[in-house]
């Protein structure tokens, strides 16, 4: 914002504007007192104030602007009422184009205008020279005493016109100038920059249109008889459309001078169509005509010029980045390609074809035979297995691991594939988006370290077999010892090793039970869920009553049967339920609850407990094999019990997550396909089961 010396300074220099200009049209007009007042003071003084809006001292310019006007109409002799009415009008004038500015224009970049803000500045500026018409002409009613005749027309077509030009040069040079200030650091360093920027044939035509306005001009204007002064628009049409906006409003301000002075003073086809009167505001209506047909012009052709900028640095901008993406996709080691709904192929990156040793063509639509795709377990994948054509029928995300086996690999690989569905702007599906990852040596070494793991596993069960064996036997025969100082001591010992051959064993157990989560063959049936979770329940009451531990709680809704292998399920209920049971605080009760939801081919199981919990970033990492997130607490594992968890579901084609518990504890929540058949292969319907009585602390709860 500018100082207070700065603004008295601006409003100082606007005064003196104002001041020579409200001097010069009253000498020019002193034969013509009718039309005092008019032309061009008017619009010099809504440009100072349009110009000043955001001054410091905000009552120095309507200060200095009513001493001026009040002075010089008083140096002419004009009497203080009129003086007093014309200064009136001044205020009313700026004030009310200063409201109605406020209200409809915006601007553009700093305030400049465009072409339609030229719209909404006629009607502000007839708005008003309206108010300074109606209280000019009542003014000067009351003050002579007789009405003032045709000034009133006068004074609105002499100052809406004006005010329409010079508000339109001010907030135009405003925006100039802060550009200029902006980018260059200086408003003279700004138009220096622009003049060198002229070309020899602009500069040419800029020297043509004004010689040629001159030369015609100065024709109509001086030769006698000549009315004709119309076909010099086409003069303004040649400025407005070829240079700039800036030498336009220069151009528009020269021809209304030159056909202001020249009509007061008697010559030029205006002066001569009756009286003065008359000729002054069919002058001004050919100026304002000028006026209006140069902005719109000029500030319609940057508009446009501007869209076409705006628009090319666009396309500029969305080449460099297709470019950019293409170098990306085109760069990147894993496969990226695009199928239609049809299954074609449409797009795809070079490391596509690094990957499946061919690229199939979009009439080849058999892509199982073409690269040879093949399950892990070997047999052939069928069409229906392709994950892009499983997104074209359900709209979901699906994941493949499959085998290519053709005659440009030199080895069978393992990719996976990953199918997105591509959504277009109106929300239908008409391609899916396929990644493709080489997860061969990843997948061997996993196997390779998982057959290390069961077979280190199993050949560690004999030893530890004997480990034990001989620990019950050493129990055995300190028993019938007689009791000695250093018994306590031995039997010490060996409860140490018991405890270790015990860990170990839990180790042992759960290394097996993970190789056998992700080797063992799944086999599918129908499950009674409520069955089974009710059974695992018993299993887990039975053990915390028999260990003399709190017994816990279970809430079981009325579960949704699913389609699992019957053994891999218990396993992984059991893991998760002895999870909740052994991550409860002490003394506090264990309470689970087991609920499920269906969503179309898909249950999603939900078990809830009232435990301690999961800290804080550990949701995701608990899945991995040997995580423990307690670690150093008292809570004894491996860190494989979730990781067999997530195995057994992934293998099922589901999801496993952790979350907290509302109501404290942790919620797990994994995802089963859904049954196939209404009832259950291996048990009866719900309504032919026998009676059964109800474990202690189960509770059974409907859903319904």
């Amino acid at each position: 914002m500018q100082s207070v010396p700065a603004s008295l300074l601006r409003t100082a220099g606007f005064a003196g504007l104002f001041l020579v200009m409200e001097i010069g049209s009253r000498v020019a007009m002193a034969p013509h007192c009718c039309v005092h007042v008019v032309w061009p003071a008017a619009g010099i003084a809504v440009a100072w104030f349009v110009a000043q809006r955001g001054a410091r001292v905000r009552w120095a310019d309507p200060v200095a602007l009513v001493v001026v006007i009040v002075a010089v109409n008083l140096a002419v002799g004009s009497g203080a009422a009129v003086a007093a009415v014309c200064a009136v009008v001044g205020l009313v004038q700026v004030g009310v184009f200063r409201w109605l500015l406020s209200l409809g224009y915006r601007g553009r970049d700093g305030g400049a205008p465009r072409l339609r803000d030229l719209w909404i500045l006629l009607p502000v500026a007839a708005g008003a020279a309206a108010a300074g018409a109606v209280a000019g002409v009542a003014g000067l009613w009351l003050a002579t005493g007789a009405p003032p005749g045709p000034t009133g027309a006068i004074w609105f077509f002499c100052d809406a016109g004006n005010m329409l030009l010079f508000a339109a040069c001010a907030l135009h040079l405003q925006a100039v100038a802060a550009a200029h200030r902006a980018r260059y650091g200086s408003v003279a360093a700004g138009w220096s920059r622009a003049v060198r920027a002229v070309t020899g044939a602009r500069a040419a035509e800029y020297t043509s249109v004004t010689l040629c306005a001159l030369a015609g001009y100065g024709f109509v204007m001086t030769a006698p008889g000549v009315s004709m002064v119309f076909p010099l628009i086409a003069l303004t049409v040649w400025a407005a459309v070829r240079l700039s906006t800036t030498y336009v409003m220069a151009y528009n301000l020269g021809v209304a001078v030159v056909t202001a002075v020249c009509t007061l003073h008697g010559y030029g086809p205006f002066a001569h169509l009756g009286s003065p009167d008359r000729a002054v505001l069919i002058g001004q209506v050919y100026i304002a005509t000028v006026t209006i047909v140069g902005l719109a012009l000029a500030l319609g052709r940057d508009e446009r010029a501007a869209l076409t900028a705006e628009l090319a640095d666009e396309k500029e901008q969305a080449s460099r980045q297709a470019q950019l993406m293409n170098a990306i996709v085109n760069s990147a080691a894993d496969g990226v390609a695009v199928h239609d709904r049809d299954g074609r192929l449409t797009m795809h990156n070079p490391a596509v074809e690094s990957l499946l040793g061919r690229i199939r063509s979009p009439e080849v639509t058999d892509a199982c035979t073409f690269y040879g795709l093949r399950h892990l377990d070997g047999s052939p994948a069928a069409d229906d297995d392709l994950p892009w054509r499983r997104v074209s029928a359900d709209g979901r995300r699906h994941s493949v691991d499959l085998i290519v086996r053709n005659s440009n690999l030199p080895h069978d690989r393992i990719v996976r594939y990953t199918a997105t569905p591509m959504i277009d702007p109106n929300g239908a599906l008409n391609s899916s988006v396929v990644l493709l990852r080489d997860i061969t040596a990843e997948t061997r070494h996993r196997d390779e370290l998982t057959s290390f793991a069961g077979v280190v596993a199993h050949d560690l069960l004999n030893p530890l077999t004997t480990v034990e064996g001989w620990t019950e036997t050493v129990e055995d025969a300190l028993a019938e010892v007689p009791e000695h100082p250093n018994l306590a001591a031995a039997r010490a010992g060996l409860a140490r090793v018991e405890r270790a051959a015990a860990r170990m064993r839990g180790l042992v157990n759960d290394l097996l039970a993970y190789t056998t989560a992700r080797d063992a063959a799944v086999t599918l049936a129908t499950v009674d869920l409520h069955a089974l979770v009710t059974d695992v329940a018993d299993a887990r009451i039975d053990t915390a009553m028999a260990a003399d531990t709190p017994t816990p709680t279970f809430t079981v809704g009325d579960l949704d049967p699913v389609d699992a292998d019957p053994v891999l399920l218990r396993q992984l209920l059991d893991n998760l339920v002895s999870n909740a049971v052994k991550y409860t605080a002490a003394g506090v009760t264990p309470h689970i609850s087991v609920t499920t939801s269906s969503r179309d081919d898909t249950v999603a199981i939900t078990i809830a407990d009232n435990g301690i919990g999961i800290p804080a970033g550990h949701h995701d990492a608990i899945f991995d094999t040997f995580h423990r997130a307690h670690r150093g607490q008292s809570y004894a594992g491996t860190g494989l019990g979730l990781a067999i968890c997530k195995r057994t579901v992934e293998r099922h084609g589901g999801t496993i997550t952790a979350t907290d518990n509302p109501g404290g504890g942790t919620r797990f929540t994994f995802t089963l396909p859904a049954a196939t058949r209404t009832a259950p292969a291996h048990d009866l319907p719900r309504d032919r089961r026998p009676a059964r009585s109800l474990s202690a602390g189960m509770v059974l709860a409907s859903s319904n």
